[in-house]
């Protein structure tokens, strides 16, 4: 039988182990290989085209955890995928997915080369992989999986700014295209501290045994092993693209 437990301590212990496992995503060989490769156009576009798939996937798999939750945390699941499946009309934006085929405008790319790329094999099995997780899981796991990428993506976790933001700075710097140009960079770089709440309010409503709180951190631990891979088959995908600046 589960065991009650000092919340108040145990709570701070946990926020303080997201917080650091969060961080250590970006010290990850996977990411710091990444995150250093020098970009020209063509790499930024294997780049997006190739996550693009795995923007879909997101959806997929947040509706997956939807379906698993309680009322209250489909609710909060449903305000978080507003914005990424209708836009925000206060802010002047599209739907997510649609922003960051706008935005990749930047790099010379239209929706026709979104609609005729072909997904690779690498990175249809990391989609498969995702599913997997979120797909028959109990629900505090299956949200936790999920949340990983938020959490890791909101300046309020991590220092220095999540991937969206790092990565627009990126391209700021390697080609020459100013962060505010970058809309759908700039959009995460906002919504995604209200994104990475989501865990919080999951936490506080839900969690009250170490069996509960076991089970978010191992959904949390299995989606950063699964982002990290994720990250290092990215990396490849450029590296494969002969380098010219610019």
């Amino acid at each position: 039988m589960a065991t009650a437990i000092d919340m108040s301590k145990y709570k701070k212990d946990f926020y303080a182990e997201v917080r650091r496992l969060a961080n250590a995503q970006f010290e990850s060989p996977q990411y710091r290989h990444l995150l250093n490769i020098p970009l020209n156009q063509k790499r930024a576009q294997v780049y997006v085209l190739q996550k693009g798939f795995w923007n879909l996937n997101r959806r997929d798999c947040w509706a997956f955890a939807q379906g698993l939750a309680p009322m209250d945390v489909k609710a909060l699941i449903w305000e978080h995928e507003l914005d990424e499946l209708q836009g925000n009309e206060a802010r002047g934006v599209e739907d997510h997915y649609s922003l960051q085929v706008r935005q990749s405008a930047t790099i010379g790319l239209t929706r026709a080369d979104f609609e005729k790329e072909v997904m690779r094999d690498e990175t249809r099995g990391i989609i498969y992989a995702y599913i997997h997780l979120d797909k028959d899981t109990p629900w505090l796991y299956s949200v936790a999986t999920c949340a990983a990428l938020e959490v890791s993506n909101s300046s309020d976790w991590v220092d220095g700014g999540g991937m969206s933001y790092r990565w627009g700075k990126k391209q700021e710097k390697d080609l020459g295209i100013p962060f505010h140009k970058q809309l759908n960079a700039a959009e995460h770089a906002e919504v995604d501290v209200e994104h990475g709440n989501l865990l919080v309010k999951v936490v506080e409503r839900h969690v009250d045994t170490s069996a509960k709180f076991d089970q978010i951190l191992d959904g949390l631990n299995e989606a950063w092993a699964l982002d990290r891979a994720w990250k290092g088959i990215l990396a490849g995908y450029l590296e494969a693209v002969p380098y010219t600046a610019k």
